[in-house]
Parts: C-alpha cells; structure tokens; sequence
C-alpha cells in the first residue's frame, strides 16, 4: 500500500492545471495555496499516488470524502440532500397544518 506523504510543488501544480483550479469535487474554484490534494481511490483502499489517482479538491469536500471511494461518497451525499429536500417538504406540511 502507498504511504501519505508531502507532494512536491511541481505535483501540485500538475494536480491544480489538471482540474483547472476547480475543486474535482464540487467544481468551485480554489486558490492554489488553499488547495488539498484528494486521492480518487483512498491510500487506505488500495490507491497510489500516482498522477491518474490524483485530483484537486478545496478543503472541505477532502474532508468530507474522508476515505470514501467516490462512488460511496455521492451515494452517500445523495441520501444526505435527499433527506434533507424530504424535512424541508415535511415541515412546510406541518407549518401549513398549525396555521
């Protein structure tokens, strides 16, 4: 299995042309200095470090992914907004039913 380690500069700025300064993620635009490097197959899953395992993301949605093989994780972030879209309807109901 790889190991963690610190990328060189010349990585990040392969990393950060790849995705066009935009988070792989969430597609917003992160400034060079506050870019994370995520690993599209997490390290604890088997992944490399190599250039095609590799994409740009803001610090957040890294976070977030944690160790998630991307697949799981907008499966995962599926569920999440579609629970939250069903208390939002739940509740407009239940505002609707007090007045």
């Amino acid at each position: 299995m790889a190991q963690r380690r610190q990328f060189t500069d010349y990585e990040k700025k392969t990393v950060y042309a790849k995705n066009n300064g935009k988070c792989a993620i969430c597609g917003k635009p992160v400034m060079y200095k506050k870019m994370t490097i995520d690993h599209i197959v997490p390290i604890s899953q088997g992944g490399t470090n190599d250039f095609s395992n590799l994409q740009l993301a803001c610090h957040s949605c890294n976070r977030l992914k944690n160790n998630f093989m991307e697949e799981d994780f907008y499966g995962l972030m599926a569920k999440i907004l579609r629970h939250h879209r069903w208390q939002k309807i739940k509740n407009l109901f239940l505002e609707d039913e007090t007045v």
